[in-house]
């Protein structure tokens, strides 16, 4: 019996990095024999009701593969210190006040002791030149077993530093992800329904300058009707804030499954989003989308689906009103999403292919 650890942002009430780890779960209990599976995030319990077969932050767990999951795991922006998901945990580890992550590193003190480790379907950037993070990505990455990355410009960093890579595509393309029970949605109402999926944004000045735009543009617009969804309500707290006395969808895994909040999504005709996997289920779902673009991977996501639009930077609101009024609500997704499946899903096998001869 082989010992998997799938390590992510699992468990921190964001939807995308929960559908994640139920795609991850997919593939590995569909794909693999004579494995044990644990999943490594934030200590909640509420991750175990989203999984199946796997264990969820068990203890003692002493694996043979270390697998990260998704996301982006090596960035730094121009106003942030170096950020990784390792630096991370070794803050957690140093910092006694930080109670959330003490069952956490129970798991990565002993990570000297796994023999092989992998990077799927992650993102790496952007770094604005930062020197300290660039060394410290190209470490990491270097020394893992396998690398398979999501976009191209992840696979360019891979390319410079000499990493063999493969370029595939997020894990929520694939057809591991299955859009199973959505109720196809038969619009009632001549008037369209937007979802507007926003996230808070620390990271720098420039991006963060949508929000009071996109208040902005909430309370004037009113050809279509406008509502409010939060992916990750524990890290969007000051959104959470904004929209007190407003009409907002908020992700709650103590109140939804994973189905039950994609059919809930499924009820809108079209997304403005500031999150990453909020525009990839909404391209899913058949529906028109916006990319705010806040960080560099929601523009390069309008490259890899070009169905979807960008509102670019400095965030207009008269840019903003026309790319709403010229939104397709027949908009036709099939050969971008065929694309990006195949190139997800070529990625996982490629990694299966890997993982078995090293058994």
């Amino acid at each position: 019996m082989i010992k998997i650890n799938v390590v992510g942002a699992y468990g921190e009430t964001n939807f995308g990095d929960d559908l994640l780890m139920c795609v991850f779960e997919n593939f590995f209990l569909k794909e693999f024999q004579n494995i044990e599976l644990n999943f490594v995030g934030e200590p909640n319990q509420y991750a175990n009701k989203l999984l199946v077969n796997s264990s969820y932050l068990k203890p003692h767990f002493l694996p043979d593969w270390e697998v990260y999951g998704g996301g982006t795991q090596f960035f730094a922006f121009q106003e942030m210190n170096t950020t990784s998901v390792f630096e991370k945990i070794i803050i957690a580890v140093n910092n006694p006040k930080i109670l959330k992550n003490k069952i956490r590193s129970i798991f990565f003190k002993n990570q000297s002791n796994c023999s092989k480790i992998a990077f799927l379907g992650f993102g790496i950037g952007p770094f604005y030149d930062n020197q300290k993070a660039i060394s410290n990505a190209k470490e990491k990455v270097a020394a893992a077993n396998y690398v398979g990355v999501r976009d191209e410009v992840s696979k360019s960093y891979c390319d410079q530093w000499k990493v063999d890579a493969n370029l595939g595509a997020d894990v929520v393309f694939s057809s591991y992800f299955k859009l199973l029970n959505v109720n196809k949605k038969e619009s009632t109402s001549t008037k369209r329904k937007l979802g507007i999926i926003v996230r808070d944004w620390d990271w720098e000045e420039s991006g963060k300058k949508y929000i009071h735009n996109l208040i902005e543009f909430y309370e004037s617009y009113s050809e279509v009707e406008l509502q409010f969804i939060v992916f990750a309500p524990s890290k969007d707290k000051n959104w959470i804030k904004e929209l007190k006395n407003k009409n907002t969808l908020i992700w709650d895994p103590e109140k939804y499954s994973i189905e039950i909040f994609l059919n809930k999504l499924n009820d809108f005709d079209g997304f403005i989003s500031a999150r990453y996997h909020g525009a990839i289920i909404g391209a899913l779902l058949q529906k028109p989308v916006i990319c705010i673009e806040i960080e560099p991977k929601l523009k390069i996501l309008t490259e890899q689906v070009p169905e979807i639009k960008l509102w670019k930077k400095p965030f207009d609101i008269n840019e903003l009103v026309t790319l709403v009024q010229q939104l397709d609500y027949e908009v036709n997704y099939e050969i971008s999403l065929v694309e990006r499946k195949l190139k997800s899903d070529a990625m996982l096998l490629d990694f299966k292919r890997k993982f078995n001869q090293t058994r």
